[in-house]
């Protein structure tokens, strides 16, 4: 059950942060390009941001052991990998 929450929510948030980096890249901050399907490409610097945090979460649980994990390390680890999500969006703004 551990590592189905686990594995559950790194493909959840990552089907998530790869939909917002589509929807930012081709849709309402792109207005005057209209022959592109994908304007600005800046946005996609969301998902190494969040990579690397999904990377950080998977061998944090792998070390620890799933025996060993506590629910309470589960949330805590996956809110913080939420919260890669604005984090990698922040980044990727910087760009822009």
């Amino acid at each position: 059950m551990k590592s189905f929450l686990v594995i559950g929510n790194i493909v959840g948030s990552g089907l998530f942060a790869l939909w917002l980096a589509y929807h930012f890249a081709s849709g309402p901050l792109v207005v005057g390009r209209t022959d592109a399907i994908i304007g600005e490409t800046d946005f996609f610097l969301l998902l190494p941001v969040w990579g690397a945090g999904a990377f950080l979460v998977w061998r944090y649980f792998l070390k620890k052991g799933w025996g060993s994990v506590t629910y309470m390390d589960i949330v805590l680890t996956n809110v913080t990998l939420w919260l890669t999500i604005p984090v990698g969006f922040y980044v990727s703004t910087m760009f822009i």
